[in-house]
């Protein structure tokens, strides 16, 4: 139907599939505005009465005005085609959001009230949904929820005679049946006479996988899950998730009631309880589960006694002290774009006065940044440091507006640097002589401003460096390490008792955790659980919140923890933000304003012929794939027909097959955790690659074609970046298992892995089968399959190794030039000479980490990322 017309609906591209038929995005010519169009089966539109009995339907919905139900334009038949026009929803599917454990409450509460609104309104005009289920939920790009396919599902499916209907079934790439089955109350699996009140057991079962991430009701086949839903009594919700308060567990208990009579009524009953949950858990009231662990206990027993002493007078000091600095949210509103230049604009730094932002900038290359000083009102940027054959980073305003420190390589070695707010000539104050690339945080300055805090990765440990600025002598803090994670983005509480930080592989990684810990040493306390997204953590003005960056609730936003005076969480997290794409954010001094960097990273796939005469430039290049979404990895089948690419593209890096010639996307994998870097194997029958879906980077096997995958490794030491031997027998793999990285094989149907060599980091099979090529310190070594003594081969300052097909060659990447970007090279193993491949100069942006070839094309991800600065003022709202 594509490219096609139907009245004056003109067709752009397919956007869905359902029961009722194919939805497409399509434009109304007449009102010159974009539309979704739902077209019947030819099967359902050949019956007369099936077409007046959708029609009767579709008008009544069309008369539904609710914000949170789609709206259904029109029901039309043209070409003998029928199809129904309706509002064009943006966003994303509740499915897609769902988060591995669950959303917390206030992500909760923020879908499930107006989701249950929509349902009320539907029922209180004879409309039955029938089919709700987190597919069916979308929410907006502005955070706005909307359900889908009102009344229009039982259309799907021949109704019994009491008039139910009997369950769609689909099966998923992982190889479990799912569907409409695992949302359908009792009466309706058991093909008797449904109501309202079946759409509130379906929100139930909803509402169980958003506090959850597990559907109450499983089994292996279709007929299992009916026999569960009909006999069995799900988990209770406190076992999987302790910290929902009871009122909730019991709100869920009685949606999912097995008898209709002691459900919920009425949608409206039901949607009043989430409002008086909600308000009972943001005013601290709500009674919370008795196994919620040792912690919570003690505070409760601490308010036990102080009741002991005096009711009323402990209900008064313990609201005073928790008022607004643990439980009032920060509303934001008044957003102001403050820098547009292309390239990106992160890490901002108020100036004490709350009037000027510094800034880093990247316009070019990786380690192209500089920093820049906008006043927010009025005036144009300027930049403060000079051009010079170096980055500087990370820029921190000194308490008396005078200074900003940054991290810098200008003198050849990465440094602490400080320079007048005013511009001038830097001064280095701290030299890092062999830190890597990002090892360290933004400088934080005292309160005083006499020193300087920063944490950087040193001699194999985690440390936090305090440098006095009068006589430039340092005081290390070690940090303790977990798994060998790097501790990243240091922010010091306003008292200065304790160090909030984070702990990832790197700092990109899309997996990291959230501690603190006093600065004079002792336990570290985790405040996020190390299964998504944390950056920027920054401290309310009276220590008793801290604010992070994270991908908790789906997009990156901003969200709020109270503390504890002993640093320990209190309550849950709460979303500030919904939807923005944070990268970066801090409040200003007074707490009246927050700045933020908008974006996110953006990487696409690109082809380049391999030229026998000259390197490729841009002018030969064919771009894969435009999308606003970061692509990680790619591979290309054994038959050069296929790409396979980990993408974000749906919130979560997930694995993807594009076909080569026609640039169709096929979904992979949809665990919420996230996967990397899939591998063909040799046959084009399985890929390898690597998840966090254990809790830890692991090495991970299914079918090429969809299917269950299998786990082939398990170790909290982090497995990554898996490859096949040419056989197809074994996997090598990287993993830090002795304390450093290093490269492992384990059998393709797995095992106890072996240890290779010591030298590991990025590598590559030879096609024979003899040999691996690995990467290390940025220079290539040749290893026998069996280990030995690794060989230096020709070539600097290389990276990411492939073999040719014919095993004469690796294609690796190498830096070009200090201020230039990586380029595609590669060395003959008989001769020795280097050829370069491409010369990707003259565009924004940089190569990305990896890239696959046939011996006829490359294909490589290149990174254009974007980041603006933005400022919004802050309204703090009490209870």
């Amino acid at each position: 139907m594509v490219g096609k017309s139907l009245a004056h609906y003109k067709i752009l591209e397919k956007i869905g599939s359902g029961g009722m038929g194919d939805v497409y995005l399509a434009e109304d010519t007449k009102l010159g505005r974009k539309v979704a169009l739902k077209i019947l089966p030819p099967e359902l539109a050949e019956s007369e009465a099936r077409r007046a009995r959708f029609a009767h339907e579709a008008k009544a919905l069309a008369a539904l005005n609710h914000p949170n139900i789609v709206t259904v334009y029109s029901v039309e038949e043209a070409s003998s085609v029928c199809f129904i026009t309706m509002e064009l929803v943006r966003g994303k599917s509740l499915a897609e959001l769902l988060p591995k454990h669950g959303f917390p409450l206030s992500r909760f509460f923020g879908i499930a009230i107006p989701l249950t609104d929509a349902v009320a309104a539907a029922h209180q005009e004879g409309i039955t949904h029938r089919d709700l289920k987190p597919d069916n939920v979308m929410v907006t790009e502005t955070g706005q929820v909307k359900v889908l396919d009102f009344g229009l599902a039982k259309l799907g499916q021949e109704l019994t005679a009491t008039g139910s209907e009997f369950p769609t079934v689909s099966a998923t790439q992982e190889g479990r049946v799912v569907g409409t089955i695992h949302y359908m109350s009792p009466e309706q699996a058991a093909g008797k006479t449904v109501d309202s009140r079946s759409d509130i057991f379906s929100l139930g079962i909803v509402f169980y996988e958003m506090l959850t991430g597990k559907q109450p009701f499983e089994g292996d086949t279709p007929t299992s899950v009916l026999s569960s839903i009909l006999k069995d009594s799900p988990r209770p919700v406190s076992e999987l998730t302790p910290s929902i308060p009871r009122d909730v567990q019991r709100l869920i208990h009685r949606c999912l009631t097995k008898d209709p009579m002691h459900r919920y009524q009425s949608a409206i009953d039901l949607r009043n309880d989430l409002e008086q949950a909600k308000q009972d858990v943001d005013s601290g009231e709500a009674i919370s589960p008795p196994h919620e662990g040792r912690r919570l206990m003690r505070m409760r027993w601490s308010v036990v006694a102080a009741a002991l002493i005096g009711i009323a007078a402990a209900v008064v000091v313990f609201r005073s002290r928790d008022d607004s600095s643990s439980l009032a949210v920060p509303r934001l509103q008044n957003a102001v774009q403050v820098t547009s230049a292309l390239g990106v604009e992160d890490h901002p730094t108020w100036s004490p006065d709350g009037v000027r932002l510094a800034y880093e900038v990247r316009t070019h290359a990786y380690l192209d940044h500089e920093i820049w000083v906008a006043q927010i009102e009025s005036g144009e940027p300027m930049k403060l440091t000079k051009d010079h054959p170096g980055s500087s980073r990370l820029p921190s305003w000194s308490p008396d507006g005078r200074q900003i420190a940054f991290f810098s390589d200008r003198d050849g070695a990465w440094g602490v640097y400080t320079v007048a707010a005013i511009g001038g000539n830097p001064r280095n104050v701290l030299s890092l002589p062999g830190i890597g690339v990002g090892n360290w945080s933004a400088p934080q300055w005292s309160r005083d401003g006499t020193k300087l805090l920063l944490s950087v990765r040193q001699a194999g440990e985690n440390v936090v460096i305090a440098l006095s600025l009068q006589s430039l002598e340092t005081t290390r803090i070690v940090l303790p390490e977990h798994e060998g994670n790097v501790g990243w983005d240091l922010s010091v509480s306003p008292d200065g008792g304790r160090f909030a930080y984070v702990e990832g592989g790197s700092g990109s990684t899309e997996i990291t955790r959230l501690w603190t810990i006093p600065v004079s040493g002792g336990e570290a306390v985790p405040l996020t659980e190390g299964l998504t997204n944390v950056w920027s953590p920054t401290w309310s003005r009276d220590g008793r919140k801290l604010f992070y960056v994270s991908n908790r609730g789906g997009s990156m936003d901003l969200w709020q923890q109270a503390l504890s005076e002993d640093g320990t969480p209190v309550g849950e997290p709460l979303a500030v933000t919904q939807g923005l794409g944070i990268r970066s954010a801090v409040f200003s001094p007074d707490g009246r304003r927050l700045a933020y960097s908008k974006g996110r990273w953006v990487s696409n796939i690109f082809r380049a012929p391999v030229r026998p005469d000259r390197p490729a430039t841009w002018d030969d290049v064919e771009e894969v794939t435009s999308e606003h979404a970061f692509i990680e990895f790619v591979d290309v089948s054994p038959d050069s027909g296929t790409l396979a690419l980990s993408s974000d593209r749906t919130g979560n890096q997930d694995l993807w097959l594009l076909s080569v010639d026609s640039g169709e996307l096929t979904q992979l994998t949809t665990d919420p955790a996230p996967d990397w870097r899939p591998r063909w194997s040799p046959d084009g029958s399985e890929i390898v690659f690597y998840s966090f879906r254990s809790g830890n980077r692991d090495i991970w096997v299914m079918p090429a074609r969809g299917g269950p995958a299998r786990q082939l490794t398990s170790h909290p030491a982090q497995d990554m970046w898996p490859s096949w031997s040419p056989d197809g027998q074994e996997i090598a793999f990287i993993s830090g298992r002795t304390g450093e990285d290093a490269t492992w094989i384990v059998d393709a149907k797995g095992g106890e892995p072996r240890l290779l060599t010591a030298v590991g980091s990025n590598f590559e099979w030879s096609p024979d089968g003899r040999w691996l090529v690995v990467e290390r310190q940025n220079r290539l070594y040749r290893i026998a399959r069996e280990g030995g003594e690794p060989v230096l081969l020709p070539g600097e300052l290389a990276f990411t190794p492939r073999f040719s097909p014919d095993g004469q060659s690796i294609y690796y990447t190498v830096v070009t030039g200090p201020r230039e970007n990586y380029d595609l090279w590669k060395v003959s193993l008989e001769t020795g000479v280097v050829s370069r491949l491409t010369k990707l100069s003259g565009r924004r942006g940089f190569l990305g980490y990896s890239f696959a070839t046939d011996d006829r094309y490359l294909y490589f991800t290149w990174r254009e990322d974007v980041g603006d600065i933005w400022v919004m003022d802050v309204v703090t709202q009490g209870r």
